[in-house]
């Protein structure tokens, strides 16, 4: 049944025929009603709120018109099928073939994104490898990661200079040494490979390095 124009789902429908987008407080303003009840009538009618400007902007799901990637952006207020900004950025990464730069995620969802990656890498939701000049970001699943890598690997295979392992990778790396704490950095590389996880003996051997892990080189 359509909300009667005089009842508050009524009046908030009107609004956003006015207007696409309404913060919470400007819809309080309007209407009267406490926040709380405000928040109760947008949840009744069904709503997004923006993966922008700190989640403060919502519109109707009545209302986005979303492109392939599930976004709707109304002038600089992006809105995203797949929720809030990590999540967004969690769900593009884990789709991505070979990983997604800071450079390619800030330019797909419009707003600035390097410290949001930096931050969930260190939270442990993404994984990231940096075959040159720049961080790929990963999923943090076993199998997608490695299919991703694999996507990666000529880049990784000429870049001798990088030597670092990916997340994914050390814990391949350490279950493999906890097997075998007397194998050589080769031999753990090796062993890495049956998994499909790229682990070259030199990363190994920084990592053990960085990381105060004993272990002589055979």
């Amino acid at each position: 049944m359509t909300p009667k124009r005089n009842h508050p789902l009524g009046q908030i429908e009107t609004l956003f025929d006015q207007q696409k987008c309404w913060t919470i407080k400007q819809l309080q303003f309007e209407l009267c009603y406490a926040v709380v009840s405000v928040r109760g009538f947008l949840k009744r009618l069904g709503y997004y709120s923006s993966f922008t400007h700190n989640s403060k902007w919502y519109t109707l799901q009545s209302i986005p018109d979303f492109n392939k990637n599930g976004l709707w952006f109304y002038e600089d207020i992006g809105f995203s099928r797949h929720g809030n900004l990590k999540e967004s950025i969690l769900y593009f990464v884990h789709q991505s073939r070979q990983g997604l730069s800071a450079k390619q995620v800030t330019e797909m969802l419009k707003t600035p994104c390097h410290a949001v990656l930096t931050q969930m890498y260190q939270n442990g939701r993404i994984d990231r490898f940096k075959p040159r000049g720049e961080f790929i970001y990963l999923s943090c699943d076993p199998d997608k990661n490695k299919r991703q890598l694999a996507q990666l690997q000529p880049a990784v295979v000429e870049d001798t200079r990088a030597h670092k392992l990916t997340a994914i990778s050390a814990v391949y790396v350490l279950v493999e040494y906890i097997k075998n704490p007397q194998a050589s950095y080769e031999m753990l590389s090796k062993a890495a490979a049956k998994h499909q996880v790229i682990a070259p003996p030199e990363a190994i051997a920084r990592f053990f390095a960085e990381h105060d892990l004993k272990k002589t080189p055979n």
